[in-house]
């Protein structure tokens, strides 16, 4: 349908990191809020991520992220396009928008969405290879919440555990990933 959308956004960041890309040591906190100025859909976003890496030593960096959205109406339901799914790369193993409510035959999303991700990074594990990390991960996350029926909510905790290569190259960085889902739901759409 059509609709009029006038909104302001704003995002606060709090950057402890010893460095932007490819961090060690330290810790990233955002918070992100989007509001309705004068809008058809009175909808308020929020979203908090958090991550957190410490070096045990040269060869073995460990870190936890955590991601954190709401979507929420001061009026009526909120629009499918505007509901919360769990990005790709904050829950491998299971596709892009396949998990969560369904109605009927559609994700739906939801107004509540979390996920959290541990992670071990084997830098220096191919001697002469520094352009090429390993890492080991764990990630959980859920997608939850239907405004307009609570009998589609899906309360079931996606996980799975994997093993990654970051290769960084010079046109930039890949990321390859095999992932094994540990729980999931009958509807999810999973992939390896």
């Amino acid at each position: 349908g059509d609709y009029f959308e006038n909104l302001i956004s704003y995002g606060i960041t709090l950057n402890k990191l010893d460095q932007n890309f490819q961090p060690t040591d330290g810790y990233l906190t955002s918070f992100n809020q989007t509001l309705p100025i004068y809008s058809d859909d009175s909808t308020i976003e929020n979203s908090l991520r958090m991550s957190k890496y410490h070096s045990l030593n040269d060869s073995l960096i460990l870190s936890a992220k955590l991601y954190l959205k709401t979507v929420n109406s001061l009026d009526d339901n909120v629009r499918v396009s505007k509901r919360v799914y769990i990005p790709s790369s904050r829950l491998r193993g299971f596709e892009s928008g396949g998990i969560g409510p369904k109605d009927g035959s559609q994700y739906i999303g939801g107004n509540y969405g979390s996920a959290t991700n541990l992670n071990s990074t084997l830098p220096k594990l191919l001697n002469g290879y520094e352009n090429i990390d390993f890492n080991l991960f764990l990630d959980a996350a859920n997608v939850f919440g239907v405004d307009y029926d609570s009998s589609l909510d899906s309360s079931k905790l996606r996980s799975s555990v994997g093993f990654g290569v970051d290769w960084f190259t010079v046109i930039g960085p890949l990321n390859f990933s095999i992932a094994q889902p540990i729980t999931k739901a009958d509807t999810d759409k999973t992939e390896s």
